[in-house]
């Protein structure tokens, strides 16, 4: 049982946020949605977690219809916004005791929220004193306590730094081993090409395309290798061109060499993506393309 949006409309207005969308997200994947601002990417998230009524077309969420088993739909689904939602007043624990009571969270699923979202060691500091990473990880946290079969994100490594955003990657990539489908947006992409088995891009509340990521791209090789480091403040990176101060940017004459420096300097090296395509690249030139239309 998959997501299946057909000929999907929503409007707001004169606004048409979706105009006759379709696409499929398959169960238990991580899919990207991309799209500028104003695409129409939170309005979908809205009314896949059936927060938003539509105004023409069906959607199927693993089988429940969106007009009839909305409160099904909401049962087994979960968001998590780009805003934070939770109080700040209250401690970790108390956050996370308060949202359970809501949600008739097991103790299972609770456990089980604060073991992906690694937080025993902060649950007695309070909200307000917490790192912007770690607001993040309790802002999942709190989004997966009642056990959902699927969560949407909408950005949530807005504001973060590095290397706080790549243990909430990492995170996100724990639920589809748990058979969670996850769907996914973000302005990043080197976060949709790390976490993302498919990706929809959309323009004008219209799909431009969609594939699994390395077809999206197969034809579209850069030539071009990223070696995603091990980030730690303090770490000089001048000599190299860096992307969000987790991936070196370099080309394969050059790799022996870069990877040399990196060792001198006392760098990790997580991973080597070879032949790396550029995805952003991509996606520009389909916005472009369709915001000219």
């Amino acid at each position: 049982m998959n997501i299946k949006v057909s000929n999907v409309t929503k409007k707001y207005g004169d606004l048409k946020a979706l105009d006759n969308l379709s696409l499929e997200i398959k169960q238990g994947t991580i899919f990207g949605l991309l799209g500028i601002n104003g695409a129409g990417k939170s309005t979908l998230l809205s009314i896949l977690n059936g927060l938003t009524d539509i105004d023409a077309g069906t959607i199927d969420v693993l089988g429940f219809d969106i007009k009839k088993d909305k409160k099904k739909i909401k049962e087994i689904s979960s968001i998590v916004p780009q805003n934070l939602a939770f109080y700040e007043k209250l401690t970790v624990k108390e956050n996370l005791d308060f949202f359970a009571d809501i949600q008739n969270a097991t103790r299972e699923n609770y456990n089980k929220a604060i073991e992906i979202s690694d937080l025993s060691k902060i649950l007695n500091q309070e909200a307000s004193t917490l790192s912007g990473g770690q607001k993040r990880k309790l802002n999942m946290a709190i989004g997966i306590l009642n056990d959902p079969q699927i969560i949407y994100f909408d950005e949530p490594t807005v504001g973060i730094d590095p290397k706080s955003r790549n243990e909430i990657l990492d995170s996100i990539k724990q639920y589809k081993n748990l058979g969670i489908t996850v769907v996914y947006t973000s302005h990043y992409m080197n976060e949709i090409e790390k976490i993302c088995d498919e990706v929809a891009i959309i323009s004008k509340g219209k799909l431009i395309e969609q594939d699994r990521l390395e077809n999206l791209l197969s034809d579209r090789i850069s030539g071009q290798i990223l070696i995603e480091i091990v980030y730690e403040n303090g770490i000089e990176l001048d000599e190299f061109t860096v992307k969000d101060n987790s991936f070196i940017e370099t080309t394969k004459d050059r790799l022996c060499e870069v990877l040399e420096k990196l060792d001198q300097n006392n760098i990790s090296v997580k991973q080597i993506k070879y032949s790396t395509t550029d995805l952003e690249k991509h996606f520009l030139e389909l916005t472009d393309e369709a915001e000219d239309v």
